[in-house]
């Protein structure tokens, strides 16, 4: 669907790009629970219609939907990619922007693997939801998407973010923080991008290795992590403690590392904390991990970094290449430099 959308006459047109991926945005209940609908495209164009009356900017609509459209909760490994191949295919020289709507359950995930999927293309993308139905009483929907309108009028660069609630938030630092709230994201973390982006092109195949996070608790299984490790072969984000630490189970946890990093199994160490960076050479847990081929993964987020480590999988990268990249500023996803010994 393509439409023109009437505003004061004289002023340039916004073409804006919208993909409908499902989520509670345009979910109904037949009684049996919140489901995603199909065919919202003219409820969205009123939307749309509706902010060019108001904000006074004449808005250039194409709008297209997902073949299915999905709960967010059912997100697998390849639907950012897809959902990114998709933004890619319909982009044209006169696009100003992409709008993506999408559930919130996985936003932040989706959107920071769209980032490194879309590095490269020259608008933004603005991923949006809603915590309730458009069209039902309390929505959040319309607003939601009048900040995604609103903030690609005003965005000064590319870039993909999420655009909720009172805030725009860049997707590599974007975590959901509130099951119901109405600002249910949050940036965490100083968002500092490099001054240059110099990332190589996805790889073409249809399927990657898979990766995967694994979360450190009290009293966890050794045995636990040594399966994660071997059913995530592309590599798992271990979620630690703190600094980086976790039990260790004598020399059992740093044993199942060391053999998924011999088999050339990438680990790259998080933090669970809102705050702070890990720091592996600070406590004799962390120097195990580290010394067993552990990555530190500085302030990374865990849905940056499960992001970035599945996009940097499915390069079939050299593995000290691997290492770097995992380690270095890419996108603003990281504002420390951990040093790698690779000797």
């Amino acid at each position: 669907m393509s439409s023109a959308l009437e505003a004061p006459v004289g002023q340039r047109e916004l073409s804006i790009d919208i993909l409908y991926t499902g989520g509670t945005f345009g979910m109904v209940d037949h009684g049996d629970g919140l489901h995603p609908r199909k065919g919202i495209g003219e409820e969205i164009a009123t939307v749309v219609r509706e902010f060019a009356a108001g904000s006074g900017i004449p808005v250039g609509l194409r709008y297209t939907e997902l073949d299915e459209v999905i709960d967010s909760a059912n997100a697998d490994h390849d639907t950012a990619r897809r959902i990114a191949a998709r933004v890619r295919s319909r982009l044209t020289d006169h696009c100003d922007g992409v709008i993506v709507i999408h559930g919130t359950d996985t936003m932040a995930y989706v959107g920071a693997r769209m980032a490194f999927e879309l590095h490269d293309i020259p608008v933004p993308v603005m991923l949006t939801g809603a915590q309730i139905p458009l069209g039902q009483r309390g929505s959040d929907a319309r607003d939601n998407l009048w900040m995604a309108l609103d903030s690609i009028a005003n965005q000064p660069g590319p870039g993909t973010f999420i655009a909720f609630g009172a805030a725009v938030h860049p997707a590599v630092r974007a975590s959901k923080r509130s099951a119901d709230g109405y600002d249910a994201f949050v940036t965490l973390r100083k968002y500092t991008p490099p001054a240059t982006r110099a990332l190589p092109a996805a790889w073409p195949g249809e399927t990657t290795s898979p990766v995967g996070l694994f979360t450190a608790f009290p009293g966890m299984d050794p045995d636990l992590l040594d399966v994660a490790l071997r059913i995530y072969h592309g590599g798992v984000v271990l979620e630690c403690y703190g600094a980086g630490t976790m039990p260790m189970h004598g020399s059992a946890t740093v044993e199942a590392v060391r053999r998924a990093a011999d088999r050339g199994t990438p680990v790259v160490v998080i933090t669970h904390c809102d705050s702070g960076s890990v720091d592996l050479a600070l406590y004799r847990p962390g120097r195990a991990l580290l010394d067993a081929g552990a990555l530190p993964g500085g302030d990374m987020t865990r849905e940056a970094a499960l992001a970035k480590l599945s996009y940097l999988a499915a390069l079939n990268l050299p593995s000290t290449e691997l290492r770097r990249m995992l380690t270095t500023n890419l996108l603003g996803e990281l504002t420390d430099h951990p040093h790698i010994d690779e000797n």
